[in-house]
């Protein structure tokens, strides 16, 4: 009766199955010709990439992670946005009133300093007139 159960290393079933030592010597071997390739040619080998370690998490766990980590960075960003608040319609009257307010003031202010230009521009040739004399 133990003839009957197959074995899983014979056949085509054991073929396609690689230990982990046959993966760890493969990569060593790999490794080791391109070090053989680099020196050949008298170049440094550019540094290997680093494997990324085992998650034993589920993908449920690591869409959840990385949906959490998006979410966390899009209120970063919009959160100063939500500091800022539209004026209201009192608020931009009373800007208004105060810009007027200004802008009168400095009308003012020119229209007088024109006068004043004006006086002295009168004023210096009369002045220089009166030394002639």
């Amino acid at each position: 009766m133990e003839e009957s159960i197959p074995s899983i290393s014979s056949g085509t079933v054991g073929s396609r199955f690689v230990s982990a030592n046959d993966v760890e010597s493969a990569r060593k071997k790999r490794e080791e010709s391109w070090k053989a390739a680099y020196a050949r040619l008298g170049q440094e080998p550019p540094p290997q990439p680093v494997e990324d370690a085992y998650d034993g998490r589920s993908l449920a766990e690591k869409l959840a992670a990385n949906k959490a980590a998006k979410q966390e960075e899009w209120e970063e960003r919009n959160r100063l946005a939500n500091q800022f608040r539209a004026l209201e319609e009192d608020e931009v009257m009373f800007l208004d009133t105060v810009r007027e307010r200004q802008h009168d003031e400095e009308t003012k202010r020119k229209q007088m300093d024109d006068e004043e230009l004006k006086s002295f521009r009168v004023y210096v040739p009369c002045r220089a007139n009166l030394f002639l004399l």
